[in-house]
């Protein structure tokens, strides 16, 4: 079993770590779980989890199965789980998820449809 961030259910050991000194122009594929700490510019779509943290700035599509967003994102969200938004989150986008949770503080602009896990993949 993974071990867990004390701030949020992601697990606190990933596989690919966009650091934030990096930058990346193009779009992510994937199946292990990715933490970006640093900017992307275009889309990401993982068979995974997705934590963006604090410093992260997304300006794409993310699908992934569960997204945790303590930075900024700019697109929308296709999340086949939950999407979990902290305090430090900025979001534009329009978000399909099956479940939704926001902290006190997030700053979230746009529409959210909300499914069953199985219609969103």
């Amino acid at each position: 079993m993974d071990k867990k961030d004390s701030k949020s259910n992601m697990p606190s050991n990933f596989n690919c770590i966009v650091g934030s000194d990096t930058k990346i122009s193009g779009d992510i594929t994937g199946t292990e779980d990715i933490l970006i700490n640093g900017e992307v510019s275009g889309d990401i779509d993982v068979k995974a989890r997705v934590h963006i943290g604090e410093k992260g700035k997304i300006k794409g599509t993310i699908k992934a199965v569960d997204i945790s967003i303590e930075g900024k994102v700019e697109g929308n969200l296709k999340i086949q789980d939950r999407i979990e938004l902290a305090e430090s989150a900025y979001i534009t986008a329009d978000m399909e998820c099956g479940k939704l949770e926001v902290a006190d503080g997030a700053f979230y602009e746009g529409k959210v449809h909300m499914e069953g896990v199985e219609k969103i993949k």
